[in-house]
């Protein structure tokens, strides 16, 4: 039976969602939840609508997700000096450990896709998913933005209503 595109986009993704076993790890991470870590690692201080843009979720979902990391004391959130109502998200040690065996986790995974194929597929196949992840936009930057008008945590938001 042939599939479509997106079947074996899917397919391949849980393959490799599986593959990485955040959900068996020590914090039991979902892939968003290792995603942001990863963001927070790459970008240092962020804040977390910067994290809903490069996840493509909606802010609410990112209040959730930074609320179970840093329950799980893997990120802690600072009000920013120029705006006291925006948070910037920054790793813990815990975090940076994490983030340290997630790197590990998909380069293994990297690793066995690459021997897959050969070094001009590799390469071609990274243009097309860069391509096709910063070109599908299912959730448009401008609404996600227009969304956020203070990015009080679910914690605090009862206290400021």
């Amino acid at each position: 039976m042939a599939h479509t595109l997106v079947f074996h986009l899917i397919k391949v993704s849980k393959r490799i969602q599986n593959s990485l076993g955040f959900k068996t790890g020590e914090y039991a991470l979902s892939s968003s939840e290792a995603s942001a870590l990863l963001i927070i690692d790459s970008k240092g201080d962020t804040s977390q609508i910067d994290i809903a843009l490069k996840l493509h979720l909606k802010p609410a979902s990112i209040v959730s997700l930074i609320d179970e990391l840093e329950k799980l004391k893997l990120v802690k959130r600072q009000t920013q000096k120029k705006d006291r109502r925006k948070y910037e998200i920054t790793l813990t040690e815990k975090g940076k450990e994490e983030v340290k065996k997630i790197r590990a986790r998909t380069q293994t995974i990297e690793n066995a896709i690459k021997s897959k194929l050969t070094a001009s597929e590799a390469s071609a196949l990274l243009s097309i998913l860069g391509k096709l992840s910063d070109d599908i936009d299912l959730i448009s930057e401008k609404s996600i933005r227009e969304e956020v008008k203070n990015e009080i945590p679910s914690a605090k938001r009862h206290v400021a209503s």
